[in-house]
């Protein structure tokens, strides 16, 4: 079983960038005038960076391993008693004890399945449920940053990797999702947000305090 944070950073994504776009509102008359400043982040690139993030990714592998271990030890349980029942010269076919044996390994076989099932699905619960606050906190560290900085809009930007590219079609795909052609490296705003949030999260906060304007 191998678990990763990858399938769900798309859609994290574009529910990061709904909840940016919502929180961008009109000033009312006689209010400061609107932010100015562009911003660009990149979110797989900043989420891979996390502190939170690899000793999540860690937890989740100690959990995988131990669900393993069981799962090993009651299948050498079951390849025991398996062994048993086909050895003649240990029982009589006809015998109860046989029948209980018999018994005894098909419940073991259904308890076995049953555990490897509600293991993987625990895993996948635990894993979603991480991934879903590491993502809000991103989010709000994003948020409390442009508000420090005075920027009105922050862009999502991409690394366009084709060297794994196999078809036409995929290139095609892929070359047509990306979100930014091109920025200036100094509207980045990813190492700024990383080093925040390693900050904070070592510090043990709970919560991405607002940070203090980086001169931009």
């Amino acid at each position: 079983m191998r678990f990763s944070y990858k399938p769900v950073l798309s859609a994290l994504a574009l529910v990061f960038l709904a909840a940016v776009a919502m929180g961008q509102t009109t000033p009312g008359a006689g209010s400061a005038p609107p932010p100015n400043k562009l911003a660009v982040v990149n979110l797989v690139q900043l989420f891979d960076s996390l502190d939170e993030q690899a000793d999540a990714q860690r937890d989740i592998e100690n959990q995988k391993n131990g669900y393993t271990r069981e799962i090993d030890k009651r299948k050498s349980e079951i390849d025991r008693l398996t062994a048993d029942l086909d050895n003649p010269s240990l029982f009589n076919k006809e015998s109860a004890e046989y029948r209980k044996m018999q018994d005894d390994m098909l419940e073991k076989s259904m308890a076995l399945q049953a555990y490897t099932q509600a293991s993987q699905q625990k895993l996948f619960l635990d894993l979603r449920l991480k991934t879903a606050s590491i993502y809000r906190k991103m989010n709000e560290a994003i948020a409390a940053y442009s508000q420090a900085n005075g920027i009105a809009l922050v862009f999502v930007s991409d690394d366009l990797n084709l060297n794994d590219v196999k078809t036409q079609q995929e290139l095609q795909a892929r070359v047509s999702l990306r979100k930014l052609v091109y920025f200036h490296p100094a509207f980045d705003i990813t190492r700024a947000i990383k080093e925040r949030m390693n900050t904070d999260y070592k510090l043990g906060a709970g919560r991405t305090p607002a940070p203090a304007p980086a001169g931009r």
